[in-house]
């Protein structure tokens, strides 16, 4: 609806047709399209979906060591360190094996085909470029540490025997009884008693046992139970909202930011899987390249990139698809005479459904980006969980290691690629900082808050009050930046005088 303002000059008249500038800003996000894969990184994606897959059963403190050897039969075997370097002989992970873009553009070059591409490749090696057993297994978030390792907040996870079903999140200034009873009624997180604090599940020690874990339990479950352990320690706030009015955040509005953030995470996923540009699933990319594989007539069809990706593999990783095909072999027996390159399956840990899958990865990103922002996440900063021994944990790093434990979980199943993991945790870290956007705004006081963001940029989000309410802007690095996956204006614009 337009409306008219009038001016202090010359009495002029503005119909104006956005918002007004003491309203807080509504919630339009831009749905990112789903990754453009060339052959190399296709084919490089599915090599990783099928090395996780031959690792998936070894404890993760033996992930680090390069000599481990892997028995998938009597006659095969082989060592982390072979398994690395079947990766690394991949164009996608080779910079002088890429092409570089000429007269035509090339389905194989990252840098004119892919978009993000380049975000996603850097975010697989290390500092000198190499792919590393650690950046394999860090996925998609530049988290720091040197350890291959699950994140310290899966100790204060805690199982429900109870069945959870969706319902209306209290007021966000309800008492706090009313939230701890919706939390355990709807995720299955509860409050640790005081004494109770050891009576936590298993450890998880394997790659199988992290899918098992996080199939069984709601994708949310795990930060609320995160959220309320910190609250109960009296976890300090960011430094600016500690800085503002005494109670800018309380435990109640950020259990109320943690349930808006999830419900608009799992309506976001869901809206992604009706794109008409969706990806084919890694099951039935790997079932057309098993067909391709056996008919080498078709590998040297040029316009097709599925076949360009299947001839990559052939040629740079041979090693790799022979242990995929005997692993085949010994789980399900001899099928067909070529190479057998289906995605082996987890049995039994594999989701009931394949939605179960979807909305974790955009709700662990939207969950562990406001835990990052509202609590003091800078790297001094260290806390002691209940229960812990040593010197505290530090909770951005751990909260990124989460988000990279769900990505993980998801590729491991062979149910989704890593760029699919980069596109929603990323999608997940737009909603919270909307979310913090519009909840700071309306409350139009002077506060500020910092975090890193999951490619290891230090983004900045500050209000300052404007009328009624407040004007929030956001700083990646140090410069202004518009608000990530933001749709459509964001301010007035001038219609006519």
């Amino acid at each position: 609806m337009s409306f008219g303002l009038e001016t202090h000059q010359n009495g002029l008249r503005v119909i104006d047709g956005g918002r007004r500038p003491d309203t807080p800003a509504g919630f339009h996000l831009q749905l990112p399209a789903a990754p453009r894969m060339g052959p190399a990184e296709l084919a490089a994606e599915l090599a990783e979906l099928y090395a996780l897959a031959l690792v998936r059963d070894l404890p993760f403190e033996l992930l680090q060591d390069p000599h481990c050897e892997i028995w998938i039969d009597a006659s095969t075997h082989f060592t982390l360190h072979e398994l690395l370097c079947e990766l690394r002989s991949l164009s996608w992970f080779n910079d002088q094996a890429l092409p570089f873009p000429g007269p035509v553009e090339t389905v194989l070059c990252s840098r004119t085909v892919c978009g993000d591409a380049d975000q996603r490749r850097g975010l697989r090696l290390n500092g000198d470029g190499q792919l590393t057993l650690r950046s394999l297994f860090r996925g998609v978030v530049a988290h720091r540490g040197p350890q291959i390792r699950l994140s310290t907040l899966h100790v204060t996870d805690r199982a429900s025997c109870a069945e959870t079903e969706p319902s209306t999140p209290p007021e966000a200034d309800a008492p706090m009884s009313q939230w701890l009873g919706w939390i355990e009624r709807c995720s299955g997180a509860s409050l640790v008693q005081r004494g109770h604090a050891g009576q936590g599940q298993e450890a998880i020690t394997t790659p199988r046992a992290l899918v098992a874990r996080l199939n069984a339990s709601h994708p949310g479950r795990i930060y609320f139970n995160a959220a309320l352990r910190l609250l109960g320690r009296r976890a300090p706030l960011d430094p600016g909202l500690e800085a503002a009015l005494p109670g800018a955040v309380s435990a109640q509005s950020l259990l109320s930011m943690m349930a808006e953030c999830a419900e608009r995470a799992y309506t976001a996923a869901m809206r992604m899987q009706g794109r008409a540009d969706r990806l084919s699933r890694p099951a039935v990319t790997a079932a057309r390249i098993t067909a391709l594989l056996a008919r080498e007539d078709q590998l040297g069809d040029s316009t097709s990139e599925l076949a360009a990706c299947a001839g990559e593999l052939a040629v740079k990783t041979p090693h790799l698809l022979h242990w995929i095909d005997r692993m085949n072999r010994a789980q399900r027996g001899p099928r067909g005479e070529g190479p057998d390159m289906h995605l082996p399956s987890l049995h039994d840990d594999r989701p009931s459904h394949r939605a179960d899958h979807v909305a974790k990865a955009v709700v662990a990103g939207a969950l562990s980006t406001l835990l990052k922002a509202v609590f003091d996440s800078r790297r001094h900063a260290r806390l002691r969980m209940v229960g812990s021994q040593g010197a505290g944990i530090d909770i951005g790093a751990e909260a990124d290691r989460l988000a990279a434990d769900v990505a993980l979980a998801r590729s491991v199943s062979g149910t989704f690629f890593q760029a699919e993991n980069y596109r929603d945790l990323r999608l997940g870290e737009a909603i919270a900082c909307h979310v913090l956007r519009r909840r700071l705004e309306a409350q139009g006081q002077s506060l500020s808050l910092g975090f890193s963001n999951f490619d290891g940029q230090l983004v900045d989000l500050a209000v300052h009050p404007r009328g009624a309410g407040g004007h929030a802007t956001l700083r990646i690095d140090g410069r202004l930046a518009p608000w990530p996956m933001e749709a459509g204006r964001g301010g007035c614009h001038l219609a006519v005088v």
